[in-house]
């Protein structure tokens, strides 16, 4: 990974930090693919930003306007508006139990919204980069409409994968025009999908593509294969997409600010295609949020120092690296591009795709409510899809729990607790070489959540506790109690510092075992430290050590048959 420039994401100088969070189709309940995605990083970004004592602004919502709403709505005979009002709460509720610490959470089918969507279209159209033509689309000659994307499914001309949808393929993320797909079919009737002619609005993005190129140039942090793949979209040269369809649901095309020359035929049953509005959310989140706080939004937007990061699955790539930096150049040139594009590959369950339909799924609040959140941000955090798609197994769950959470972390805090009760501290017998290592994995902690890279930010957390055990196992304090009380003092002293180095360390993960061990030990880290050692021995002095109790729950393996059963594989 290239780094960043030095100091932009990990400075100890209070800055205005962005980070704008993919927003979930309201057609079902959030299952644990999205938080491996996107919004378990996004949120440790964010508390780790607040850690440092960033002023930090978090938005995302409920993109209310996608084809699988309408197509949720189809298949159980109700309207779009009952689908989004339905699961928009459920959702809310849903993110609240997996702790993700949003500023606001808030949906596009919102009159902001729509206002401000309609602000950038027209806009764009005013300075020549939309243009209207003629086109064909999908058609279904039995219902008599046209058929937008997710209505048509067909054979990939790239990768030959069978259920790809009119726009895009989402085994391998290329995006198709009208005519591309194999084989379409209506996806609800099962019937073959036609092409007619109907006219559409287009940006041109051809006109932006040197722009482009010079924005991608000057990017740094970005993860290698997502800097490749941008790249690899330039190099085959931008084309001009559509940004309406043949729909009834979603952003009203602002026909009375149009020139009548410049209007398409039948707008009124066309709508802003969701791929070019949903972006524009990250926007009017912040004007929403700013009305609603009494804060001034321009502090983000308009601070070249500020830090705006983004946070997607891979399918959404494209239209976060390239084309929301681009409709945000063209609406206005002074406002802040993205900086860091945080986008994970896939997750699968037990080797298989998530699919709703195929039951192929975990539903988030029962594996929180079972588990626990804590085991749920750990374990997703460890085989998180940073550089390629990973797999949630419930066998390796229900292992890294018990070996890892459990046997590795918890394991030491839990000891070093039950030892060192009724013990006082003044952190004098901190020995020097050893608080020199666990602060060298402490900043590597830290180094790593400022750069984004999360598996590595936990490996440095492991560390810690790896070596609290090792050092246990070393010095023996179970047989030093009786026979040698001072040095018995002393060996425990030091365990604690490393225990007070995890709960500095782990907050930005979990937030629960955070909150249980600062019970138990009497103290809090309100900031990172900017001299871990000194903070940590300072926090030593007043310890006091109160009820212990395990800070992970243990898994019986049996639960692996009776999950695994569950699923239709």
């Amino acid at each position: 990974m290239v780094k960043f420039k030095e100091g932009l994401y990990n400075s100890n100088m209070p800055k205005k930090v962005f980070i704008g969070v993919a927003w979930p189709y309201v057609n079902g309940d959030i299952h644990i693919g999205h938080p491996a995605g996107y919004l378990l990083p996004a949120d440790i970004f964010a508390r780790f930003h607040r850690y440092l004592g960033n002023d930090v602004l978090m938005v995302s919502g409920s993109d209310c306007f996608g084809t699988p709403i309408t197509l949720e709505a189809d298949k159980r005979k109700v309207s779009p508006e009952e689908v989004v009002k339905e699961y928009h709460a459920r959702n809310i509720e849903l993110l609240k139990e997996l702790g993700i610490s949003f500023d606001l959470y808030t949906k596009t089918d919102n009159p902001n919204h729509k206002k401000i969507v309609q602000d950038f279209f027209v806009k764009l159209l005013e300075r020549g980069l939309i243009f209207k033509k003629e086109t064909e689309q999908y058609y279904s000659p039995e219902e008599k409409r046209f058929l937008p994307d997710r209505y048509v499914e067909g054979k990939c001309p790239h990768c030959g994968f069978a259920e790809a949808r009119s726009d895009q393929c989402e085994n391998c993320g290329r995006v198709l025009s009208p005519g591309e797909l194999q084989n379409p079919k209506n996806r609800t009737s099962g019937k073959p999908a036609a092409l007619k002619p109907t006219e559409h609005y287009f940006f041109d993005w051809p006109k932006l593509q040197p722009f482009l190129e010079k924005y991608v140039a000057g990017r740094e942090g970005w993860r290698n294969w997502v800097l490749k793949e941008t790249e690899g979209w330039l190099k085959t040269g931008l084309k001009p997409r559509a940004i309406t369809r043949d729909l009834d649901w979603g952003v009203e095309i602002p026909i009375e600010r149009i020139p009548k020359e410049l209007r398409i035929d039948n707008y009124e049953h066309k709508r802003i295609y969701v791929w070019f509005e949903a972006v524009i959310g990250y926007f009017s989140a912040s004007l929403e949020w700013a009305e609603l706080q009494g804060k001034q939004w321009e502090d983000w937007w308009y601070d070249k120092d500020a830090i705006h990061a983004y946070f997607m699955g891979k399918d959404n790539l494209v239209f976060h690296t390239l084309f929301w930096p681009g409709q945000l150049h063209a609406f206005d040139e002074k406002l802040h591009l993205p900086d860091l594009p945080v986008i994970n590959q896939f997750l699968n369950l037990e080797g298989r795709k998530f699919s709703k339909s195929r039951g192929i799924i975990i539903d988030s609040k029962y594996f929180v409510e079972t588990y626990g959140l804590d085991a749920l941000r750990f374990y997703l955090t460890l085989i998180a899809p940073e550089s390629a798609d990973t797999d949630f197994t419930w066998a390796d769950f229900v292992g890294k729990n018990n070996e890892i959470l459990i046997g590795n972390l918890g394991n030491f805090v839990n000891r070093t607790l039950t030892l060192a009760q009724a013990l006082e501290f003044d952190g004098k017998n901190i020995d020097k070489k050893l608080a020199e290592k666990i602060v060298q994995f402490v900043r590597g902690a830290k180094d790593s959540l400022g750069q984004a890279e999360f598996k590595k930010y936990l490996e440095f957390v492991l560390a810690i506790s790896h070596e609290g055990n090792k050092y246990l196992a070393s010095e023996e304090p179970w047989f030093l109690k009786e026979k040698e009380p001072k040095k018995f003092q002393a060996v425990m002293e030091n365990a604690v510092f490393i225990v007070l180095a995890l709960l500095l360390t782990i907050k930005p993960l979990l937030p629960e075992a955070t909150k249980k061990l600062g019970e138990i030990l009497g103290a809090n880290f309100e900031n990172w430290p900017t001299d871990e050692e000194k903070e940590i021995r300072e926090s030593i002095a007043g310890i006091k050590i109160g009820k212990t109790k395990p800070l992970f729950n243990k898994i019986d393996e049996k639960i692996i048959q009776e999950e695994k059963a569950k699923l239709k594989l």
